[in-house]
């Protein structure tokens, strides 16, 4: 990124970082990975077929309403809900911390490649009565916004689309959730080897893939523990991802609602977002 960019990134995380959960919605929540017990030879091969249908199934959707929860170090509990789309491009997700140094709740939203941040009262305090901060998606020098950025940019399908490559994929039982009578599955990835079975992988799911596997090694997360839930017509119901990341345990769970249904993302007013790139440009034009 150039200069001015970085230098943004700084300036809105001094502004927010005490106000807004500092990052707390960053993907490294509790819960070890590398837990093989269960797994015993060659993957069952109807097993195998049956988790790549389902996955197949939810990699072709193009949005998706989900609800998730999991465990954040020093943050304690993070859950939210969130909607997706790919084609147009947009996220919008609220998500609530509380247990831990700090609480309270927030607002993502992802359009095109800006990433606004609300942070309601406790934002505007700090933004001079506005609610909103603005962040470009590919700036990695948003000082305690990258985990925010990253949980605004996720892709539970593509991320639930690693287990068929497992080693060990195996059928976990049957179990009821939400109502719905499903078949668990479960199995280890390692990210190094599911980062070469993607080289191959024909275009756009290749491209979802490789943007799943990337954010994983930026976590620090060399394998992780995958768990499936598959109802009636192949349909995902649940999903769950584990493993150890450098900055600590992650631990999310994704229930799966509403596919293929019409979502629709705003940017929030002008009139009440703060743009830190668009005041440093507005500080340069008045120092000539």
């Amino acid at each position: 990124m150039a200069y001015r960019s970085r230098t943004a990134s700084r300036v809105a995380g001094a502004l927010l970082t005490a106000a807004v959960l500092g990052g707390t919605a960053a993907c490294t929540a509790g819960g070890p990975a590398g837990d093989r017990s269960g797994a015993s030879g060659r993957p069952d091969a109807t097993t195998v077929a049956a988790v790549q249908r389902a996955t197949a199934k939810s990699a072709g959707l193009n949005s998706l309403s989900y609800r998730a929860s999991g465990k954040v170090p020093g943050q304690g509990s993070v859950k939210g809900k969130a909607s997706f789309s790919l084609r147009p491009r947009g996220v919008e997700m609220r998500m609530t911390a509380s247990g831990g140094v700090r609480e309270g709740e927030f607002s993502v939203r992802l359009v095109g490649d800006a990433v606004y941040i609300g942070g309601g009262g406790q934002a505007a305090a700090v933004l001079g009565g506005k609610h909103w901060l603005k962040l470009a998606l590919t700036d990695q020098g948003a000082g305690g916004f990258g985990g925010i950025q990253r949980q605004a940019d996720q892709d539970p399908a593509a991320q639930a689309s690693l287990l068929p490559g497992s080693d060990d994929v195996r059928k976990a039982g049957e179990e009821i959730v939400d109502g719905v009578r499903t078949t668990h599955y479960a199995g280890v990835v390692d990210v190094a080897e599911a980062a070469k079975k993607s080289a191959g992988k024909r275009p756009p799911a290749a491209e979802r893939r490789r943007k799943v596997i990337e954010q994983y090694k930026e976590l620090g997360v060399s394998e992780l523990k995958l768990d499936l839930w598959v109802g009636p017509g192949d349909r995902t119901v649940k999903f769950r991802q584990r493993a150890r990341a450098s900055q600590g345990p992650l631990d999310m769970s994704i229930w799966f609602l509403d596919a293929n249904k019409p979502v629709t993302v705003q940017a929030p007013p002008a009139s009440d977002t703060v743009d830190p790139e668009e005041k440093l440009k507005e500080a340069g034009r008045r120092l000539g």
